[in-house]
């Protein structure tokens, strides 16, 4: 009987360590398949933060650049409202020759004119005036 017994034993210890070992197989599998799924989760996380990151780069590139734009036109603007201004300066300063004589003959005109019309006005005043007087 003795060998029965320790033939049970046996048994029992072996049905046990089978036991065991399909808890840890089990385990393992699990945690490998929570595992599997972090790392593809980590990865397609990473992927898109490199992505972001990239696009993120790409509008900085583009809003520098369309500043640089802004301030280049700007710049060129500027330039240019001084070169109209030097322009329309010297044309008022250093008249060509044909246009001097042209103004020269206008402008004694139109104020021969002016002084024409005042004379006139004050005659005309002068003798309303005087018509009053009388």
């Amino acid at each position: 009987m003795s060998c029965g017994t320790e033939h049970k034993s046996w048994e029992g210890g072996t049905q046990e360590r089978s036991w065991d070992a399909n808890v840890k197989r089990t385990y393992d599998e699990y945690q490998d398949v929570a595992l599997s799924a972090a790392r593809r989760s980590q990865e397609h996380y990473d992927q898109l933060v490199q992505q972001q990151q990239t696009r993120f780069a790409e509008l900085n590139q583009l809003s520098t650049q369309a500043i640089q734009n802004a301030v280049e036109t700007a710049n060129m603007v500027a330039k240019q409202a001084v070169r109209h201004g030097d322009l329309s300066i010297d044309k008022q300063w250093n008249l060509e020759p044909s246009e001097a004589a042209a103004q020269a003959q206008v402008l004694p005109s139109l104020f021969l004119d002016a002084i024409k019309a005042a004379v006139v006005a004050a005659i005309a005043e002068a003798l309303t005036a005087n018509k009053k007087q009388e």
